[in-house]
């Protein structure tokens, strides 16, 4: 349900109606009355006819206080925890200032059970301060925002160093739910072999049914986090920004600026709805909007970047002409008759096979559209696969992932927020049967196997906070609403700039 301070316009948003009044005061004075309205009409009401009574009174008003402290915790507004100051695991370099710690959250905050998870929050701290704070939302879900080690954190001060716009500001790093330093962890890679998950077996004449394998293996995966006491159906975008607003006022920030990348935008965006009080302005790298289904999406996001693709290889007289129909022709008939690719030699390591089919191979090409890199050799790629030159593909599909990413919070997210009736589309597509197959949209029914109500889409609305949109140059959803996205403009103390993003 949209909050009267709901958000999602993207500068000039001067002269819109807009609801001026507070509403996290409002909603204050709303639970205290109904809180406390049980207290005073029971005590209105006493008659002296049932004096009788006032030995147990004292029993039954602390009954009803308590239960008046436990629906006002219910309803939201007792969360904020205390940020706990901890020595940073890891070492801090010279002459820097950083503040590390621990905030207790509830797992669900629609329950009373009281549960609590911990997130690990790490500060970056300016030489001084001149500007509001900045919070950063990673993205996956599931993906660590790496601060784990002195490399990472070298590498988040060279980040920080590199962006002006970031100097001056206080810039908040926090593993969401799930993922990351932030307990519980929900990894699966105790229960998930690298080799069935992309189909890489050791004969070219074994048969493996790896379908079988990834199933049971989720069923594994998920049946552990629940015996731990996990509540799967608490990991979602929902919870996620109730988190990050804990967390601003557990360390004190009257408002900041979030700064949301890929599925990091999509929590910025429930922070801006549910909790604006909070928000000064933000910016959305690779935008991933509330209305929007990403499953459902993917198969013409796909399309639409390699339409992309071929549009700029056009400008290059290198680059190989009608890549879109190459990619189609390719999918076809791999589809009709999958190809085995076998590794390159290597020292002391056996010989690996795969079979690639079209869907395999249009994830292949969508997990490239991440890697700025690997988008600048997709030409090549694509143009080699076509005239049955399969070494680079070869090259691709068996080099190392170090990729670390939460398995179980992106299928918590994903699937919370996905209506699978509706996938994949009727409509017969080239890339249908990557989202059928490839894409996970069969880990929905064995993570979530009752039936649930699903995430109802929120549109659009204006945002009546400064918000900055970056453009992604090849992947990118459709943004429905008013929405502004400029090539680079200033926006009050914050900078913004289209470039490459992440989705």
């Amino acid at each position: 349900m949209l909050r009267a301070k709901s958000h999602l316009a993207i500068g000039g948003a001067g002269g819109n109606y807009d609801h001026s009044y507070d509403r996290a005061d409002v909603k204050a004075q709303w639970a205290a009355s109904e809180c406390l309205r049980p207290c005073f009409m029971l005590e209105g009401n006493m008659r002296a006819s049932f004096r009788r009574m006032f030995i147990n009174l004292d029993r039954v008003l602390l009954k009803l206080a308590s239960a008046v402290l436990l629906f006002c915790a219910w309803s939201g507004d007792i969360h904020a925890g205390e940020f706990k100051k901890t020595n940073c695991w890891f070492e801090v370099p010279r002459d820097r200032g950083m503040t590390c710690g621990t905030l207790n959250v509830p797992e669900n905050r629609k329950k009373a059970s009281g549960t609590e998870i911990t997130l690990s929050v790490v500060v970056f701290e300016p030489d001084r301060e001149r500007h509001e704070p900045i919070v950063f939302l990673t993205g996956g879900p599931g993906q660590p925002t790496d601060i784990g080690d002195r490399e990472d954190i070298e590498a988040w001060w060279q980040f920080i160093s590199d962006q002006n716009w970031m100097i001056g500001r206080r810039v908040v790093v926090v593993d969401q739910r799930g993922i990351g330093k932030s307990i519980p962890r929900l990894s699966c890679s105790r229960y998930f072999k690298a080799d069935h998950w992309n189909s890489i077996s050791l004969s070219v004449d074994a048969e493996i049914s790896f379908d079988k394998l990834m199933r049971d293996e989720v069923v594994a995966c998920r049946s552990a986090l629940i015996a731990k006491g996990i509540d799967l159906f608490a990991y979602n975008t929902t919870e996620n920004a109730a988190d990050v607003n804990d967390v601003r006022k557990a360390l004190g920030i009257k408002k900041w600026v979030l700064y949301g990348v890929s599925y990091g935008t999509r929590v910025a965006l429930e922070v801006m709805n549910e909790h604006p009080e909070g928000v000064s302005a933000s910016i959305l790298d690779s935008v991933l909007p509330l209305d929007i289904d990403h499953l459902k999406e993917d198969g013409r996001n796909l399309d639409r970047s390699l339409r992309l693709l071929e549009r700029d290889c056009q400008k290059s007289k290198n680059c190989m002409r009608g890549l879109g129909d190459a990619v189609r022709a390719i999918v076809k008939q791999l589809d009709k008759q999958p190809v085995l690719l076998r590794s390159a030699d290597k020292e002391n390591a056996p010989a690996q096979y795969r079979y690639v089919s079209g869907a395999d191979f249009l994830e292949i090409i969508f997990g490239s559209l991440y890697d700025r890199y690997a988008i600048e050799n997709m030409p090549t790629l694509i143009e080699r696969t076509y005239k049955n030159d399969f070494r680079p593909l070869a090259d691709m599909v068996f080099e190392e992932d170090d990729i670390e990413i939460s398995q179980g919070m992106d299928f918590s997210v994903t699937r919370s927020e996905t209506n699978r009736s509706e996938l994949p589309e009727k409509r017969l597509e080239y890339w249908t049967k990557w989202i059928g197959e490839v894409d996970y949209t069969w880990v929905c029914p064995l993570w979530f196997p009752r039936e649930r109500r699903f995430r109802k889409s929120i549109p659009a609305t204006w945002i009546p906070r400064p918000c900055c949109c970056r453009e992604s140059m090849i992947r990118q959803h459709r943004l429905t609403g008013h929405i502004v996205r400029p090539k680079a403009f200033l926006l009050r103390r914050s900078s913004c700039f289209a470039g490459l993003g992440t989705t």
